[in-house]
């Protein structure tokens, strides 16, 4: 399982490679998470929503012909709730466009953009988001997992100027977690898996959001 979803990730980002060589050239990895969060507001003075879950999976990957620069690609797919009023909720973005540092055998910073969408119905305005979404992945089989998403909103008025600490960007996503698993190789494959938790953090209509995220994740590299 673990090799067809590298390989699939691939792929997909080496569409520019001579497909010939691409399997003895290409360097690169990918990964995937399960991911349950849930924030709540720190401001509770008004009748906007106060809580927001939402669960899905992410699954991105970087390939390049050098050992540590790559093309980066991901999506991100999440549908939950916010619980007062309870609106149906959806966070989803692909995101074509990015760059991949690796170092070590599976570590790797990355920064990708593209397009999304966000809302919940009848809470919060639906909206197409133009996120910029930075990943970092680092260790073995303890591994921190962190990544930042600042977005800018198009389609919804009352949600424009919504991160209060980024006057460049509309609104946050942030989350740092530690996971807890194995690493092991297949074939000179670097690979790992295991359980995480950790903190996650919005900035959204305005207000400070903070929570936790709990999941599950699966990273594999090519040999180096």
């Amino acid at each position: 399982m673990r090799a067809a979803i590298f390989f699939i990730v691939l792929a997909g980002c080496a569409r520019w490679a001579d497909k010939r060589d691409l399997v003895d050239k290409a360097q690169g990895g990918a990964f995937m998470h399960y991911e349950l969060t849930g924030v709540t507001r720190t401001d509770r003075l008004d009748d906007k929503p106060r809580d927001l879950v939402l669960a899905g999976a992410r699954l991105h990957g970087f390939v390049g012909h050098g050992k540590t620069i790559g093309l980066h690609a991901g999506i991100d797919l999440a549908a939950g709730s916010t619980l007062r009023g309870a609106g149906f909720a959806y966070d989803v973005a692909l995101l074509p466009l990015g760059i991949a540092v690796r170092f070590g055998r599976s570590s790797f910073l990355a920064l990708g953009t593209g397009v999304g969408a966000m809302g919940a119905i009848g809470t919060i305005d639906d909206a197409v988001t133009l996120p910029l979404e930075a990943t970092l992945e680092a260790g073995q089989g303890i591994r921190v997992l962190a990544r930042a998403r600042a977005s800018y909103v198009a389609g919804a008025d009352g949600r424009h100027d919504g991160a209060r600490d980024l006057p460049f960007a509309d609104e946050l996503d942030a989350m740092l977690a530690l996971r807890i698993g194995r690493h092991y190789e297949d074939y000179g494959y670097p690979s790992g898996n295991g359980y995480f938790v950790g903190v996650a953090y919005r900035e959204l209509l305005d207000s400070r959001w903070i929570g936790a995220t709990i999941g599950y994740s699966i990273d594999l590299g090519t040999p180096r």
